[in-house]
């Protein structure tokens, strides 16, 4: 009896996981479509800011407006799933592993390149090259 009820609560589970791991692949296609969006909506706006002679004004607040809606979308998106995660996380006993996020790991590892980059060019920039006088010049 009481392995039946452990089957019952093993297949729960493992139904549970798949549902899970579906609702994360679509999410990662919803990031995806968010992010094109990103860059043909302005695109969009742009070619029609040309084609026809309206005010430049109406466009850039549809662009912007736009973007902002297009942000809050991938912001719910990311957000439904490290919920999502987190609960299975509590659900699966392991509190301290961190959330796989949807962007990958890649995007959290530019945080350090750009640093580095931003770190290089001070050090390129705030080099002091001494410029001679102009008494200097002449002797």
């Amino acid at each position: 009896m009481n392995t039946d009820r452990e089957n019952k609560y093993e297949k729960m589970y493992d139904i549970l996981l798949d549902y899970e791991q579906n609702i994360h692949q679509k999410n990662q296609k919803k990031i995806r479509i968010g992010l094109k969006c990103v860059v043909l909506i302005p695109l969009i706006f742009l070619i029609l800011l040309f084609w026809t002679e309206s005010s430049k004004i109406i466009f850039l607040v549809l662009w912007i407006v736009s973007v902002f809606v297009i942000a809050t979308y991938l912001i719910a998106v990311e957000y439904q799933d490290y919920k999502l995660q987190e609960k299975l996380n509590e659900l699966n006993d392991r509190g301290n592993v961190p959330v796989e996020s949807l962007l990958g790991e890649g995007i959290l590892g530019t945080e350090d390149i750009i640093k580095n980059a931003i770190q290089r060019m001070d050090n390129s920039l705030n080099i002091e090259e001494r410029v001679p006088d102009k008494h200097e010049e002449y002797n």
